[in-house]
């Protein structure tokens, strides 16, 4: 869908203190998801401090200070907020997420989010993800009605304790039953927005995925994905790695073009074709933890798609 015409806009960004000392550009490029280059071209002239005057790009930033910067404000892309109840107590939510709208607000998704639209329907403002899933990415999506119920599943997932199951539907018949691919990840600089992951031998994180193929289809396979790290875009990126891309996505198939395209409005439906589904066809099948204040072993659960189960036929 084309995006539809902005109007001029002040957004208001304040530094915090894992900020303070950088340069004023560092800074916006890294709020803004852009290079160093590419922010200065944008937003020259349109960088002010709370007074509305200019600041160079040079200006190393102080905690506290707010920066303005003038930037179009468009309508929210229109998504439907899909999701589905799966369990809820006085202290947990778990809904199974639909593919599309993404789980945060963020600068394009201000209202039509899970987040959102969960604290609205459940009167439950303080309501939180303990996790993260992409914004195609569907399942299971776990959150905390209170900080302390956040704070305590976020720390499971930090010390490794969850089990993750996802599903992914892969382009081609791997030649393997399982394997553990443990190859570190970074951010690949070659691609001229700062959101895609390579693997990086030198400089890269420990990233590490068990796969299993479930069964064998033409053209494609069923595979689970168990990470036992949480890297960005980890069970993708390693699938693209063995050469076995996940159908539908947008990122990592076609050296990122088609994802290029699709931010530029520029997205065919010959593309989409070629690509597979349209959208990527990875699924939190499962996440099993221990309950923050009972103890008890949890196990939350999501099917597979309808959707997706039909490209397996």
């Amino acid at each position: 869908m084309k995006r539809q015409p902005g109007q001029q806009g002040i957004t208001q960004l304040r530094v915090g203190p894992n900020d303070d000392g950088i340069r004023l550009d560092v800074f916006l490029a890294g709020k803004f998801g852009r290079s160093r280059t590419q922010i200065r071209n944008r937003l020259t002239g349109k960088v002010q401090n709370a007074n509305q005057v200019p600041i160079k790009w040079s200006h190393r930033l102080q905690i506290g200070e707010v920066i303005r910067v003038q930037t179009i404000i468009r309508p929210e892309p229109e998504v439907a907020v899909i999701y589905r109840l799966l369990y809820e107590d006085e202290w947990l939510v778990a809904v199974d997420k639909g593919p599309g709208a993404p789980v945060h607000p963020t600068k394009s998704f201000r209202t039509r989010t899970i987040v959102t639209r969960l604290r609205e329907e459940l009167d439950q403002p303080t309501l939180n993800p303990v996790h993260r899933l992409d914004r195609e990415t569907s399942g299971v999506l776990v959150f905390g009605r209170t900080p302390q119920t956040v704070s305590r599943l976020m720390k499971q997932f930090k010390e490794r304790l969850v089990r993750k199951e996802y599903l992914a539907i892969v382009r081609g018949s791997p030649d393997f039953e399982k394997i553990c691919i443990n190859e570190p990840l970074g951010p690949d600089s070659d691609f001229p927005i700062s959101c895609r992951v390579k693997v990086d031998l030198e400089h890269g994180r420990p990233a590490m995925t068990d796969f299993e193929v479930l069964s064998r289809h033409p053209g494609c396979s069923l595979v689970a994905a168990r990470p036992g790290t949480g890297r960005q875009h980890q069970i993708r990126v390693h699938l693209e790695h063995l050469g076995h891309p996940i159908l539908g996505d947008k990122l990592y198939q076609e050296q990122g073009q088609p994802y290029l395209a699709m931010i530029h409005d520029n997205l065919d439906d010959e593309t989409l074709a070629r690509l597979g589904h349209t959208r990527q066809a990875l699924h939190a099948e499962s996440l099993i933890f221990r309950h923050p204040h009972t103890k008890q072993e949890m196990c939350i659960r999501a099917p597979l798609p309808e959707e997706l189960k039909a490209l397996l036929i």
